[in-house]
């Protein structure tokens, strides 16, 4: 099983999200830091929806965005929050992915 996972991840959708997430994340920096939480949403939203694959990756997805996004800010708390955040991005990409389809 751990087999399929590994050979199934794309990263297009990986690195769509990460490029949207920390372009807001980083005009959050100066503007407001709402701005960054939402950039980190839609960039995990954005790689979720972006993928072929089942919700479960879309979550994997997301979860990737969250931990890479979290680097960003220099505390430890940061990293939980961040992957929670991401893998509902990823799960309201795919919702929305599966409605429009």
């Amino acid at each position: 099983m751990s087999e399929d996972i590994a050979e199934n991840i794309e990263l297009g959708p990986i690195i769509k999200g990460v490029v949207v997430a920390l372009i807001l994340i980083v005009i959050g920096w100066y503007t407001s830091g709402y701005i960054g939480l939402f950039g980190l949403i839609a960039g995990s939203a954005i790689s979720g929806f972006s993928t072929n694959n089942s919700t479960k990756y879309a979550l994997i997805y997301g979860a990737i965005v969250g931990l890479i996004c979290s680097f960003t800010m220099l505390t430890v708390f940061t990293i939980p929050i961040f992957i929670i955040l991401g893998l509902f991005g990823g799960f309201v990409g795919k919702v929305i992915q599966s409605n429009i389809e």
